[in-house]
Formats: structure tokens, C-alpha cells, sequence
């Protein structure tokens, strides 16, 4: 616990209480994405200049007026480093292309279960997202004993606000797969789904059974680069 009584757990839910998160090593963590702000700086280990460019999504940005903004390939390089994986300088483009068009898939794929809420809420928005690349989804378990797929490389849980009403956790695997037929060939599937975290999250889950027969079809035999 520091000095000031604001506890240093990266783990800890988003608060309101004036106190920054911050990470085990003393980082301030940014409660939307539980990451610091990464430099425009080039880092010591780099073999050349990086695009400082940041592109903006197509994801609102819930409680602003604009969008979500990515992260610049030098931005990206410094959180790879972070996070101790390997980082070419020469790659960071199209690691960043890949990084990008994932998401937008990923939001694409949520929207198409926000649209069975579009008459109460016409607009849904991001809160929040965290990685969860450790935590197995019962879907990535399933995957791992019956797809030619494996487990997901990545995971993510986004909070997703539904027009001030609730925040719904979808949870987002993100699969290598070879077969999965995506038109920009980055041969990655994203299967989004909401969490069960409610009732009306399970029956959400009733209410689309040819998501369920998309998702086994596209475990077995590919094709799922588009999202679902």
C-alpha cells in the first residue's frame, strides 16, 4: 500500500476514488486498457525510425466525443518490449495493420449482438478492455480439445456500454488458423460472444442459434476470418 493509500494492483477494477492505478512496478495504468502510455520515443534496442502516425477505429469511445485511437508502430514496439516479446522494428507496420484490422473485426462482431438491443440502444460504445491471454474462455478449452485450431493465441474481455443501461463483458478469442479464409490473408478467426454473466446475457445467447452452428461449423472445418 503506498503512502497515499491508493493501492498498487494492476488487477484492480477501474475506481472513481481520485487514486491512479498503477502497476506492480509503480507504473500509472490507464483504467481503460490497463497499460501505461507508451512513448513516441525511440526505444535503445531499435534498428530504425518508426511511424509516430496513429490511426483512429471505427469504436466509440464511451463518455467522449470521439472514437478509439490505436497505437502508432512506435507505440507498439515499446509494448511489445514491455511486455518482453519478441519486437522487429522492420515488422511494426504490418504488426500494427494486423493489431488494427483484429480489432475492427472484433467491434464488427460484437455490434451484431448489439443489434438485438438496437431499438433500446441504437448506439453502443467501448468502456473498456483488458487482455486476458493467460485466462482460457470455455470456448478456447472447447477449442483446444476438438478444433484443428488449438487454443486462441490472444484473449480479450471488452466492456461495452449499452447506452448508459448496463455494461455487457463480451469475451473475444482470437484463433491462428489457417483455413480462415479473411479477405486481408492474415489467417486469423475472432469469435466474439457476451459473457454469461446475467440472465439476459444467456438469452442473448438463445436468441442467435445460428451463431452457435457458425461457431462449430467454423471450429471444424475454417472459414471464421470475418469475425463471429
Amino acid at each position: 500500500m503506498a503512502s497515499s493509500g491508493c493501492p498498487l494492483r494492476a488487477e484492480a477494477k477501474p475506481t472513481n476514488d481520485g487514486c491512479p492505478m498503477r502497476s506492480a512496478n509503480g507504473e500509472v495504468l490507464n483504467p481503460r486498457n490497463m497499460m501505461p502510455e507508451m512513448p513516441q520515443t525511440p526505444a535503445a534496442t531499435q534498428s530504425m525510425d518508426l511511424k509516430k502516425d496513429r490511426e483512429v477505429s471505427s469504436i466509440p469511445k464511451t463518455g467522449e466525443a470521439g472514437n478509439w485511437v490505436y497505437p502508432s508502430p512506435q507505440q507498439f514496439y515499446h509494448a511489445l518490449l514491455r511486455k518482453n516479446k519478441e519486437a522487429e522494428a522492420e515488422a511494426m507496420d504490418d504488426v500494427v495493420y494486423a493489431h488494427n484490422v483484429t480489432n475492427e473485426r472484433s467491434w464488427k462482431a460484437v455490434l451484431d449482438w448489439e443489434k438485438l438491443h438496437s431499438k433500446s440502444c441504437p448506439t453502443p460504445s467501448l468502456l473498456r478492455f483488458v487482455g486476458r491471454q493467460k485466462d482460457l474462455s470455455w470456448g478456447g478449452w472447447w477449442s483446444k480439445q476438438l478444433s484443428y485450431r488449438g487454443v486462441p493465441f490472444d484473449r480479450h474481455d471488452w466492456f461495452v456500454d449499452r447506452c448508459g443501461q448496463r455494461t455487457v463483458r463480451y469475451v473475444i478469442d482470437y484463433y491462428d488458423d489457417i483455413k480462415a479464409g479473411d479477405a486481408e490473408d492474415l489467417q486469423i478467426t475472432v469469435e466474439a460472444r457476451p459473457a454469461i454473466d446475467t440472465t439476459g446475457d444467456f438469452l442473448d445467447r438463445l436468441r442467435r442459434p445460428g451463431w452457435q452452428l457458425k461457431r462449430m461449423w467454423t471450429a471444424f472445418f475454417g472459414g471464421g476470418g470475418k469475425g463471429q
